[in-house]
């Protein structure tokens, strides 16, 4: 926006919605601080300029809360806050570990890349490896990923600077198709989750790396929806200059495990089975769960040839050829989609929603 029409924004708005990030869990972690921690301070930067703001929503992720074990609450994170801290203060109150400034991260990547042309930051950050160890700085606070380590730093920033401004941060656990509005099973494109139950029914994806008795939090599109119109009903009334946090999940309320979900997708895909390009309908097997990278690895590129071998023989060399190279790739994208999402098939946390439940009931 140029300044003229951002001034006449400032003099006229009441509320501001701030749904903006990018979603790839291994993200770049300079691009990550980007837009989830540099957007959030320019963002409040910006409602301190509304005379009239009366609630800024601000959408987090329930996976903020990191490598955290146990029933999650709905609280805040203060700026110099880490997972990795928490541990070590409540085993032994004397432990000593760095706070985590958001501030001096930007600082950091800011200085960085303006030592370096824009053009070659991306090639020094992977011939240094500092790429990987600055996405290691994920985990040695306690998060997993680039994600929910800045979303969690978003936080921190827009807590730091809000001052009188009323916040309501909302967590959404797993967003998946809608319960009921604009219609049961509504979705736009495959998104997280959606993907694997896809790949799952086309028999592309025939084992996973997770534990099958840990929960699974997915929560619908519409709640999400609802329960931020619930929270700006409530707190746009009331004008209170707090800070309040709802998760927006299942895992406390109505647990649902990772067996349990691919137990209701292998019945389902039994029942209406998807059919191939043959004209044939597949035939999924129950899944089989794994521990490790090395198992899991070794088992998918056993059945996907097989089943390969089993759609029948190719009888000229060159097709083979393609088709071992298709299946190399299948292989190779299973293997990164599911690091990727390992953490959280072995995520030990659920998501309390206290305070999510008190809001419905008072609306």
């Amino acid at each position: 926006m140029d300044s003229i029409i951002s001034q006449q924004i400032a003099q006229e708005i009441d509320l501001i919605i701030d749904s903006a990030a990018n979603t790839t869990l291994d993200l770049r972690y300079d691009l990550a601080l980007d837009a989830h921690v540099n957007d959030s301070y320019q963002l409040m930067m910006f409602a301190k300029k509304c005379k009239n703001l009366k609630l800024l929503i601000h959408y987090s992720t329930a996976y903020a809360n990191g490598e955290r074990e146990g029933l999650l609450y709905e609280k805040p994170f203060i700026m110099g806050e880490s997972i990795t801290k928490e541990k070590l203060t409540s085993n032994s109150p004397s432990a000593k570990f760095p706070s985590l400034n958001a501030v001096n991260e930007l600082d950091f990547v800011s200085k960085l890349k303006n030592s370096i042309k824009n053009n070659e930051f991306k090639k020094i950050m992977k011939e240094l490896g500092a790429e990987k160890y600055l996405a290691f700085l994920a985990k040695l606070y306690g998060w997993h990923d680039t994600y929910s380590f800045t979303k969690a730093m978003g936080e921190m920033v827009i807590d730091s600077m809000r001052e009188n401004i009323p916040i309501v941060i909302i967590r959404p656990s797993t967003i998946t198709t809608s319960y009921e509005q604009p219609f049961p099973g509504w979705i736009q494109g495959l998104r997280v989750i959606d993907p694997a139950i896809v790949f799952y029914g086309k028999g592309d994806f025939p084992g996973v790396l997770a534990d099958p008795n840990c929960l699974v939090d997915v929560v619908p599109v519409d709640m999400v929806v609802s329960a931020t119109m619930s929270a700006i009903a409530k707190h746009g009334y009331l004008q209170s200059p707090e800070l309040n946090v709802y998760h927006v999940a299942s895992s406390y309320v109505n647990p649902l495990s990772s067996s349990q979900l691919l137990n209701y997708s292998y019945e389902f895909f039994s029942s209406f089975p998807f059919v191939n390009s043959k004209g044939d309908q597949v035939k999924v097997n129950k899944m089989k769960y794994f521990d490790n990278m090395l198992d899991y690895s070794n088992y998918i590129s056993k059945e996907l040839l097989k089943q390969h071998d089993e759609g029948g023989e190719l009888t000229h060399e060159v097709e083979h050829s393609k088709m071992q190279m298709l299946l190399k790739r299948k292989v190779e994208y299973l293997k990164n989609f599911s690091k990727v999402y390992e953490p959280y098939g072995f995520y030990k946390g659920w998501f309390h929603n206290g305070n999510m439940q008190k809001l419905m009931e008072d609306v």
